[in-house]
């Protein structure tokens, strides 16, 4: 057969197909290792998800049940108070299933719900452990009995209000593991995923889908038959508590046999067309070669006839007959005019009548359409323009005159963005712009100068008319996916530029809006805080070389009466924003003033008090009434006005001096020259240069924590901490430590000449009436 030029034939093609057979093999083979690779990983991500939630679970918990205990009200769960507080705060927090303060017996009286009679909860190992070892403990998950979902219970001791060390209860919260299930689906998970919430003994206390068969795995991390015949990866990922025990473990198994099964279906059809197409390709040759030896010009003048009436056609193509064309000529011509029928009717229905643009259905249907192909994440803008008080121009010029503005609006619009995908008017007095290729700062640019062209005066029946406009800016994919969340995006982006005082353009941005809505709320609230005195001050001891107090730094604090305790960087840079800082400082150093006589008649009147100043209240110094300046050299109450031994040292931080001008320089120095010190804050965590002691003549050089509490363990702090006083020293500076909180500190500062000590290692910041009964016990001889 290898003699005649058909068995050469076929042999010639075997031997170049076998290769492809195999290529195909090897990349059918690569993909499914890729694909069970991928599940894996996907598994694997599923599994770590759940693990990081739960801990920022934890973490968050902790720091709210700490923060929960320190109130005063739980520290009484008995009482009708406690029951009160927790009864208010339960509903502000969602993630909380339940909110209770047992009472050291396990007693629960003071409940986030309402309770038919007390509650014994002695039983609960974690409650009793909390309490017990005085620390935060978790219950593990299992099964709550009121909702039957599975649930974490956590707690934390709750000391006594006069003696910290007496624990006299526990605060409790519930959280509910529904999150774990919501995550799950939000995976989109092959078909037949399983996964289960598996408790500290290892049973399962929940699973997804619901009510799936326990079904332990006999290995992990590779691909095994489950007993339900599915083929499937399985991981886990355990929670272990302080102690190292288990508290919880997500494990998944991701399904593999649809996927796998797509992979084969595909190289089965990839293998099957192949195989018809060499088959096919055996038949020509076949064919070509038998007649190009008998009938060599009759058989091509045959193919090529044949090939020509069996050739694909498309329809807009000639088919050779003449009938046939005469009709597909006709229906050809049909389908045009009904095509061009139906888009006449359509740009009248998405025509704005007034303005002649486009209108809101064919703004929507245009970006419907736009986003269906933007897949790949091409980015796209929309610009929402809304006219400032463009009712006021209708009342009091007519609506015709209105119209007569819109329409010119319109215009300018068109002329000013000419590369626009589509301009349309909402209805009312606002418009709307798509656009695609502009990213952030091209729009911002655009964006402004559609404002302009905007404000330019107009005519409008016979009358000059100047309108504004508030411009919101979304970005797709950044702002929203979706048509309705871009257009949320942009409308929210819009009325934070009105917020902003009209005629203004905003780009959105979810951090935005939640910061700006905490901190309008905020400021109004700073409004009321000095007046309702909700602000006190607490006062920290500073400790010279021989172990004595020598100073006080007074701290405020803010307690609101709904939000509870606000630490100070959560609200001073409002206040400095809205000016308030001014009226707190003024309060903070007559309130320093006030506390300072009776502080003395217990330490001496060489005793001194650092008080914070912001850029604000220096700023104001150099006005025309120097009123801080005025403040600090006021008579301190109970004492006389001298300016050796003046009571309060001014304390302002590194990061003021980086950004200082010259009326800070005026301010520092009117301050040298009446004889009140000056202490640098925070040194370290700007540029650390001591030029600014040279300059500015201070006198105290505060070491910010940062250094201090790494003092012991890296060595380049001990060296930095000692290079500073050192220098310190040379220029006539003594040097306080902030945030001493070991003896192995205190004593390396002491070691390297540091004058004085600040820091918990002594005492935490503490109410005045604690202060004048302080008695420093720390032994800082050598």
């Amino acid at each position: 057969m290898l003699k005649t030029l058909k068995g050469r034939l076929y042999l010639l093609s075997i031997i170049i197909v076998i290769p492809f057979y195999f290529f195909i093999y090897l990349s059918f083979d690569y993909s499914r290792t890729m694909v069970e690779n991928e599940l894996l990983k996907s598994a694997l991500i599923v599994s770590n998800q759940a693990v990081e939630n739960h801990k920022r679970l934890m973490t968050s918990t902790e720091r709210f049940l700490v923060l929960l205990a320190a109130f005063p009200q739980v520290k009484k769960p008995n009482s009708e108070t406690c029951q009160r507080f927790i009864s208010e705060i339960s509903p502000l927090y969602e993630r909380y299933v339940n909110i209770g303060v047992p009472d050291k017996a396990g007693i629960l009286t003071c409940n986030g719900t309402q309770l038919e009679s007390p509650l014994d909860l002695s039983d609960r190992r974690y409650i009793r452990d909390a309490m017990t070892q005085d620390r935060f403990t978790s219950s593990g998950v299992h099964i709550d009995r009121a909702t039957g979902l599975p649930t974490v219970n956590f707690a934390y001791p709750v000391h006594s209000l006069t003696d910290p060390k007496n624990i006299v209860g526990a605060a409790v919260v519930v959280i509910s593991l529904d999150w774990w299930s919501v995550l799950l689906n939000s995976n989109q998970l092959p078909e037949n995923t399983i996964s289960y919430l598996l408790d500290n003994y290892g049973n399962p206390v929940a699973s997804y889908p619901d009510k799936a068969a326990f079904d332990i795995p006999k290995h992990f991390n590779m691909v095994i038959r489950s007993h339900d015949g599915v083929h499937r990866v399985f991981v886990q990922h355990q929670i272990k508590g302080w102690d190292g025990q288990v508290l919880l473990t997500f494990m998944t198994g991701i399904a593999v046999d649809e996927p796998l099964s797509t992979i084969d279906k595909r190289y089965t059809l990839i293998a099957t067309t192949f195989t018809m197409l060499v088959v096919l390709i055996l038949i020509l040759l076949r064919l070509f070669f038998l007649n190009s030896i008998s009938k060599p010009l009759n058989r091509l003048s045959d193919l090529a006839m044949k090939l020509g009436q069996n050739k694909y056609v498309h329809a807009a193509l000639p088919t050779g007959v003449k009938e046939m064309d005469d009709l597909q000529d006709s229906f050809l011509d049909m389908a045009e005019r009904k095509a061009q029928a139906e888009k006449k009717i359509v740009r009248q229905a998405q025509t704005d009548s007034l303005t002649g643009i486009s209108n809101r259905d064919a703004f929507n249907q245009k970006l419907s359409e736009i986003l269906m192909v933007r897949s790949d994440g091409h980015q796209i803008a929309i610009i929402l323009l809304g006219l400032d008080n463009f009712k006021e121009v209708n009342d009091t010029l007519g609506h015709e005159t209105g119209d007569e503005v819109l329409k010119t609006i319109a215009s300018r619009l068109i002329a000013c963005v000419p590369s626009a995908q589509l301009i349309s008017r909402l209805g009312g007095d606002e418009f709307i712009l798509l656009l695609e290729g502009f990213d952030d700062e091209k729009l911002m640019v655009l964006s402004e100068q559609i404002r302009k062209s905007v404000k330019e005066p107009l005519m409008a029946s016979h009358c000059e008319v100047v309108v504004t406009a508030s411009i919101g800016i979304a970005l797709y994919p950044d702002d929203g996916t979706t048509a309705r969340e871009l257009m949320g995006a942009v409308d929210q982006a819009m009325y934070f530029a009105k917020q902003s005082g009209r005629d203004a353009a905003r780009r959105f941005n979810r951090r935005l809006k939640e910061a700006l809505t905490k901190k309008i709320e905020l400021i109004q609230d700073l409004r009321q805080a000095v007046i309702n005195q909700e602000f006190y001050l607490l006062y920290q001891p500073i400790i010279n070389k021989q172990g004595e107090v020598a100073k006080f730094e007074a701290l405020i604090r803010w307690h609101h009466p709904r939000k509870g305790l606000i630490p100070p960087d959560h609200f001073i840079q409002f206040a400095e924003e809205s000016g308030q800082i001014v009226e707190i400082g003024h309060w903070v150093i007559q309130e320093a003033k006030r506390a300072l006589a009776p502080i003395r008649e217990v330490y001496g009147n060489g005793i001194q008090i650092s008080v914070n100043v912001s850029p604000m209240q220096l700023s104001k110094q150099q006005g025309e009434d120097g009123r801080l300046l005025a403040e600090l050299l006021s008579k301190p109450v109970g004492g006389s006005p001298t300016h050796i031994q003046n009571g309060l040292v001014v304390e302002i931080t590194e990061h003021l001096l980086m950004n200082s001008d010259e009326s800070t320089r005026r301010a520092l120095l009117a301050f040298r020259e009446e004889g009140i010190q000056v202490a640098l804050d925070d040194f370290g965590t700007g540029y650390s240069s001591l030029a600014y002691i040279m300059n500015y003549d201070i006198d105290y050089l505060k070491i910010d924590r940062e250094f201090v509490q790494k003092l012991g363990e890296e060595s380049a702090s001990e060296t930095l901490c000692e290079a500073i006083i050192s220098m310190a020293h040379a220029l006539g500076v003594s040097v306080i430590a902030e945030g001493v909180e070991t003896r192995i500190q205190a004593d390396l500062l002491l070691g390297y000449g540091c004058d004085y000590l600040q820091g918990y290692f002594f005492s935490k910041p503490i109410p005045l009436n604690q202060i004048l009964k302080y008695q420093q016990d720390k032994d800082l001889s050598v």
